[in-house]
């Protein structure tokens, strides 16, 4: 089973953050052995507990936020070391203000300040140092951070970054239909940065289609050694141009997960009683499964089930979306079309929100076979792929403009995109908290159906 990219960063950070909390709760207890001896301290002076207490927290925040951790560090250990330490003299500083601002600076032992801080910076460096070490023992393979795809094009690599061929691999970036999205998805991995190496005529293909990829894309252009201001990165000395940026970093889409489980978590426990009356309402009316599922494009343009409560007879549903629902489909039963008014019929994908393959807010999830006219999305607007480079949403920003219903028209899909695209390049969790409440005055909508 693959863990997912998020998975192994967040196993990583927690077990350097824990790794340093006891590293640094031993190192200022030590201190306190050391020059009061006792590890409690002499009375009415604050022991390292205490210390520890006061400079743990900000030395984490400080930490998390100047990059001392994540799978960076495995790659580039003295990069780690560095920022940790850096981070641990911040916090310190921080820590001395607040005493000398508390006038509490009487009651503290120098000396087991310094101790402890010294021997923290020791515990730092040898967790960092422990970490790559149980690293690939206790997450498995330790996944490439740069992937480099040489399209007739061979380039210098260096050794911890995954190869891949076009040609071998079957990515055709002038036919970039939805097998292809998921073709490159898989080939890349957990890539953070995607580097391709190809010739001038097929540049604009690959600049569409890493634009469906979470990860940095870059395309090697040798021509623009002539121009050096146009540099905008390299890789072995050549210039590349980014054309895909991966709109959220790590810290964002930490707190946008953090934000869908609390959000659904207690979505699913206080929804329950709708949940189980809408299951039982489907149940006994018509003969067939409860949940009816459906491949969806995801995030980086791979396939995912999606969790519907089954509106249609069991016999008439569509599970390819090769034919979009209509006003007054007599595919969709009594209660299906009640489910479907109310927008109940999409309560189940709060399990697909805790599985990790939607959120709560982001661009609806769309089936392969779906199209605006008679045309497949992304033959509409070349942007399509743009809306995969996060996670698809229970609710969106397009969604509570009024954009949904049926797309007879290529204007439907253009409108949908618009508002698409505008919340990936704007994403903040505000924002998603006032699409959540947004939502509410939209459920009943004419255009659900």
């Amino acid at each position: 089973m693959t863990v997912s990219k998020e998975m192994v960063r967040l196993r990583l950070y927690a077990l350097s953050l824990a790794g340093d909390m006891a590293g640094l709760v031993c190192a200022f207890m030590a201190a306190n052995w050391f020059v009061l001896g006792a590890l409690w301290g002499e009375p009415g002076k604050p022991h390292g507990l205490v210390m520890f207490a006061m400079i743990a927290p900000l030395y984490a925040l400080l930490g998390v936020q100047g990059g001392g951790y994540g799978i960076h560090s495995l790659e580039n250990v003295r990069r780690g070391i560095s920022r940790a330490l850096l981070a641990l003299a911040q916090a310190a500083l921080l820590m001395l203000l607040i005493v000398y601002l508390g006038k509490i600076a009487e009651q503290l032992s120098r000396l087991t300040f310094i101790v402890g801080l010294g021997l923290g910076a020791i515990a730092v460096v040898l967790v960092r140092l422990l970490v790559v070490r149980l690293a690939k023992r206790l997450l498995g393979e330790v996944p490439h951070l740069t992937a480099v795809i040489m399209d007739g094009v061979t380039v210098e690599t260096g050794p911890h970054m995954l190869i891949i061929e076009a040609a071998a691999a079957d990515l055709r970036p002038e036919r970039h239909d939805a097998d292809m999205a998921a073709r490159l998805a898989h080939a890349v991995g957990m890539a953070e940065r995607v580097i391709v190496a190809c010739p001038l005529d097929r540049m604009d293909g690959w600049s569409a289609a890493l634009k469906s990829l979470s990860a940095r894309g870059e395309i090697i252009v040798p021509e623009l050694l002539r121009f050096a201001p146009a540099r905008v990165d390299e890789f072995d000395g050549q210039p590349t141009i980014i054309v895909a940026g991966g709109p959220l970093q790590f810290r964002d889409r930490l707190i946008k997960r953090l934000f869908d489980l609390i959000v659904a978590g207690a979505a699913a426990i206080i929804l329950s009683p709708i949940l189980i009356v809408a299951a039982l309402a489907v149940k006994l009316t018509s003969p067939g499964p409860v949940i009816f599922r459906q491949p969806r494009i995801g995030k980086d343009g791979r396939s995912f089930q999606i969790c519907k409560f089954r509106s249609m007879r069991a016999e008439a549903s569509d599970s390819r979306a090769e034919t979009l629902t209509a006003r007054d489909d007599n595919r969709v039963t009594r209660v299906g079309a009640f489910l479907r008014k109310s927008s109940i019929d999409e309560l189940p994908q709060l399990f697909n929100v805790l599985n990790g393959d939607m959120s709560i807010v982001g661009p609806r999830p769309h089936a392969a076979a779906a199209k605006a006219g008679d045309t497949l999305y992304w033959e509409v607007d070349a942007r399509y792929w743009a809306r995969h480079c996060i996670k698809p949403g229970m609710t969106g920003l397009a969604q509570v403009r009024g954009h949904r219903g049926s797309t007879d028209h290529h204007q439907d899909l253009i409108d949908r995109l618009q508002s698409d695209l505008e919340y990936v390049t704007a994403w903040s969790v505000w924002r998603d908290l006032r699409i959540i409440v947004a939502t509410l005055g939209v459920l009943f909508h004419h255009k659900a159906y």
